[in-house]
């Protein structure tokens, strides 16, 4: 089982909620995507752009969609104005590629493309 650190908010509970039904830890916590993934070797940092972020649960999705992915290492979601976000994913390129991750997010509900 993956853990999945963010902060509480008024929508704590719903959080915990969508976290149990993912099958993810919920572990409330200071946020770490200021900071992001850190490669180490053999590892590879992708950046995405997703759109429709829009409510507190969406960044904590986003997340959890791309934890599940055989070869995904870490993530960090950090929210942007205009309802949209940058995902950072550490991840090992022998195992997903970049457009692989784009589109498990697209699939879960939030276009995303590969930040050039």
């Amino acid at each position: 089982m993956r853990k999945v650190i963010f902060a509480v908010s008024v929508a704590g509970t719903l959080l915990a909620a969508a976290a149990a039904i993912l099958g993810i830890a919920f572990v409330a916590g200071s946020p770490t995507s200021s900071q992001g993934p850190k490669p180490s070797a053999g590892q590879r940092i992708t950046t995405l752009n997703v759109v429709n972020v829009s409510c507190a649960t969406c960044a904590p999705i986003v997340k959890a969609a791309l934890s599940r992915i055989r070869g995904v290492i870490d993530v960090s979601v950090e929210e942007r104005a205009g309802a949209s976000a940058t995902a950072r994913v550490a991840h090992d390129p022998r195992l997903v590629t970049p457009s692989a991750l784009a589109a498990a997010v697209t699939e879960a509900g939030f276009p995303t493309s590969v930040a050039q």
